[in-house]
């Protein structure tokens, strides 16, 4: 483990949330997300830490789309015109956005009852949150999970449930896809988590929401479609937005 994650994680040691790493669970170009035992004070078995990766290692998603209105919050000239430019003092300011948001968007969400991973705590470059699994592992993403054809339907109108919900708190997930949704086919009262949130964009600002929610639930719609459900998502989405643009939600 680098020296740097190592850091980020002993933070948590120090707060007494976790005892120890345990394993990587999963590692994408912007993060490392590793399995954690959680202190006994926490109440929870495990927990999960998600460390993003050094300025030098990561490749955020700087599409304009998902920028939209972003260095709105800068009000010092230099710090917008270096995001703006993608100088390094740039790139360390949207280094900074991007964790913050994830973890403003994981509170948000959780807060208005989406399916997502409970928030624990922040400190540097690493959020703690929920583990959502047990002693066998984590629990499997949608793509990788073997769901039955009759479990499907209900697996579908709850992620649609939980894209309105999203909605009501005028955020779009941008990226939402079998490979961003968790999965525990045990659990019938509790069987997903909605993941990796900080491309999340906020509706009522960003004039892609739009396109970015018809996306979002064309790529899901396409794998339940693959077993079994019949939908019309274009008819979802429409009436999701009309609903949300009358504050109908």
């Amino acid at each position: 483990m680098e020296p740097e994650t190592k850091e980020a994680l002993d933070a948590f040691v120090d707060l007494a949330l976790i005892t120890e790493v345990l394993y990587p669970v999963k590692s994408g170009k912007e993060a490392t997300v590793y399995a954690c035992r959680a202190h006994p004070d926490t109440g929870a078995d495990f927990l999960a830490a998600k460390v993003y990766k050094h300025l030098r290692e990561r490749s955020f998603r700087n599409d304009a789309a998902y920028q939209e209105n972003r260095t709105a919050m800068y009000h010092n000239t230099r710090v917008k015109r270096a995001y703006t430019n993608g100088t390094e003092f740039g790139l360390e300011v949207h280094f900074m956005l991007w964790v913050g948001q994830e973890w403003e968007h994981l509170n948000k969400l959780y807060n208005a009852g989406v399916y997502v991973p409970v928030p624990v705590k922040t400190a540097g470059r690493a959020i703690l949150m929920e583990f959502y699994g047990g002693e066998e592992g984590p629990c499997p993403i949608l793509q990788h999970a073997e769901v039955p054809r009759e479990r499907a339907g209900d697996l579908w109108k709850l992620l649609k449930a939980n894209i309105e919900m999203m909605l009501q708190a005028n955020f779009v997930h941008g990226d939402l896809s079998p490979y961003n949704v968790l999965v525990d086919l045990e659990d019938a009262s509790d069987p997903l988590r909605i993941i990796d949130l900080p491309q999340a964009v906020d509706a009522r600002f960003n004039p892609n929401a739009r396109d970015m929610l018809k996306r979002d639930v064309d790529t899901c719609y396409r794998y339940f479609e693959k077993r079994g459900v019949r939908d019309n998502p274009n008819a979802f989405v429409a009436d999701l937005w009309r609903r949300w643009k009358r504050a109908e939600l």
